[in-house]
């Protein structure tokens, strides 16, 4: 366990302390599957800890409506983060594992608290994978980081296809921000 501890330090260079920097962004999404005709879209939420400026963790939350099956889905993913300075544009990729909730909006409406908490009738559990990238535009600095508009491209690749459909890809605009805690004012 020493060993795993001293490799993981001096991977990620631990020579100096580091405070990190938080990046949340909410933005919309359309969506499509591997499914014919299944389109749809709704709400993403990103929250990112960069442990330094170029790596870092994330979860992504998504709440959307398909039309196949009129259903909804609750996405779910952990991440791991690389981001990288093109001129004022920041690239973000992401690589993570991802569990989501399938429900039909009949279910959801005679099982509401059910469906909000994942154990209602009728919710199909799916596990994959998905790959990431954003590209944000930093519209305005304040005294710890900055506030900025991106476009937000992912797609996943469920394990199961008796579930749902095999693919899912997603692409939108959110709006977010930056707070690093090691800079001063």
């Amino acid at each position: 366990m020493k060993l795993f501890a001293t490799l993981v330090m001096l991977a990620l260079g631990a020579r100096s302390a580091s405070a990190g920097e938080l990046d949340l962004d909410l933005g919309l999404q359309a969506t499509t599957t591997g499914w014919p005709d299944d389109h749809g879209g709704g709400a993403a939420l990103a929250a990112t800890w960069l442990i330094r400026p170029w790596i870092g963790a994330s979860f992504i939350g998504k709440e959307q409506y398909a039309k196949v099956d009129d259903r909804f889905m609750s996405y779910f993913s952990f991440n791991a983060v690389l981001r990288h300075a093109l001129g004022p544009l920041r690239l973000t990729g992401s690589l993570g594992l991802v569990h989501q909730h399938e429900e039909p909006r009949a279910a959801v409406m005679e099982q509401p608290f059910g469906s909000l908490f994942g154990v209602g009738d009728g919710i199909r559990h799916r596990m994959g994978e998905r790959a990431g990238i954003s590209l944000a535009l930093p519209v305005k600095t304040h005294g710890h980081g900055d506030y900025y508009v991106a476009f937000d491209l992912d797609g996943t690749m469920f394990m199961d296809t008796d579930k749902g459909p095999h693919w899912m890809t997603s692409a939108g605009l959110s709006v977010g921000f930056t707070y690093d805690f090691a800079r001063t004012k």
